[in-house]
């Protein structure tokens, strides 16, 4: 059998343990010389199965341990039309209110918060010129202290100007909640997603393993007569997340 071959399958051997819980959350795997034993191969053979666990993003390697099963327990990101609903009885930002649902600690770091040039795709949804002036809030948001989103949200210059959607001050209460607040009524949305790898300036800001994907959402708001009232940017750790989409028929008879 080919030394790649057989790497292959003792990948799959551990992640197949990964996977039903012989090695659960923060487990210590086997060390490459307790590989290369097992299984009657070089130490480079084993280091290239291990190396591909890594690439997956199912370990993590510390420096003084070895190498362990990733254990950070992800955040359902649910999409539904009673979105706003949680987040108006929470009277928290939408993320703060999910974390608190599955146990989690949501906290957040102001990154920039400004009048600024908007990108042409979210130009194009807010029907305005790319070179236009929207009012953005990008922040860093955090699960246990630990990156989790980079989001940038875009308001409308007619909807944030002279608003407190332009302090530099976090919003208690979350933008969605301002937003209502000010008079404007949230009527339907769309969720867009997008998976790819991330840049070098994102590994770094959301502290991610070697091999972790991200996962771009622009969350699009729209209020009673089709206007955009928002477009959030989210940038979400693949391996700290799952995205969940929820929905429900109108109860209808013969």
């Amino acid at each position: 059998m080919a030394k790649e071959s057989i790497a292959h399958q003792i990948t799959a051997d551990l992640r197949d343990k990964i996977e039903d819980g012989t090695y659960g959350p923060g487990a210590l795997l086997p060390s490459e010389p307790e590989l290369a034993q097992k299984y009657a191969v070089s130490r480079q053979t084993a280091r290239s199965a291990l190396k591909a666990l890594e690439h997956e993003g199912l370990v993590v390697v510390h420096s003084t341990r070895g190498r362990t099963v990733r254990n950070r327990p992800p955040l359902r990101r649910i999409s539904s039309d009673r979105r706003h609903t949680s987040r108006r009885q929470s009277g928290k930002p939408e993320f703060d209110t999910e974390a608190i649902a599955q146990g989690q600690v949501a906290s957040r770091k102001i990154l920039m918060v400004g009048h600024g040039e908007t990108p042409k795709d979210v130009a194009k949804i807010l029907g305005i010129e790319p070179h236009q002036e929207t009012v953005i809030r990008k922040r860093l948001q955090l699960l246990d202290g630990v990156p989790a989103v980079i989001s940038t949200s875009y308001y409308p210059l007619r909807v944030a100007e002279g608003t407190r959607l332009e302090s530099s001050d976090a919003l208690s209460e979350g933008p969605d909640n301002l937003i209502e607040q000010l008079g404007y009524r949230f009527a339907h949305g769309m969720d867009l997603l997008q998976a790819r790898m991330p840049t070098r300036d994102e590994v770094q800001l959301l502290e991610l393993d070697p091999g972790v994907p991200v996962v771009r959402m622009l969350h699009i708001d729209y209020d009673v007569n089709g206007e955009t009232l928002q477009v959030a940017d989210d940038l979400y750790a693949a391996d700290r997340h799952e995205f969940a989409f929820e929905w429900s028929e109108p109860e209808w008879s013969d």
